[in-house]
This record gives structure tokens, sequence and C-alpha cells, in this order.
């Protein structure tokens, strides 16, 4: 837990990835275009708003996006999810 006093610090792909995420949710509010990106192939030290600005968008071709964790997959294994599988 933070202190009043410290900065909150972005979350990074191995938090998102220990909260059962291992994808982005990327949208271009510009032209409302967005997708869903895996980032397996990247380090856990990175943090996940850093993507966004570094994103094309395929709709439009601009730079620039935000970036969040698609929490949608961890929707999936809890249940009523269709990769639950009880204990």
């Amino acid at each position: 837990m933070t202190k009043p006093d410290e900065p909150i610090r972005p979350m990074t792909l191995g938090n998102m990835r220990q909260n059962g995420v291992r994808g982005l949710f990327v949208t271009r509010s510009a032209c409302g275009y967005h997708t869903e990106i895996n980032v397996d192939a990247w380090p856990d030290d990175i943090s996940v708003p850093s993507f966004g600005p570094r994103m094309r968008c395929t709709k439009c071709g601009k730079l620039g996006a935000t970036a969040i964790p698609n929490w949608i997959e961890r929707r999936d294994s809890e249940p009523g999810g269709r990769n639950y599988r009880p204990l």
C-alpha cells in the first residue's frame, strides 16, 4: 500500500499478469477504433500506459492511443465464464 505522500505508480505488465490478464485493450479516441493485443512477449517491468503513445491506429494511421488491461480476459476464467474450471 502506498503512503499518502508517495506518487501512485502505473500498473506494470507483471502486476497485470498476476491479476489474470495477458493482453491490453487499446483505443484511439479520435477515430473510435479499438483492438486487443497480447503482450506476452514484453517483460514484466514495462508499465501498461507506456504502450498507448506508441500505438499506430490501423484505421486512421495516426499515432497515439489509450492502453488499459483487457479485464474481459479475466472474466472468462471466473464462475460463469467460458474458461472456468471448478477446483
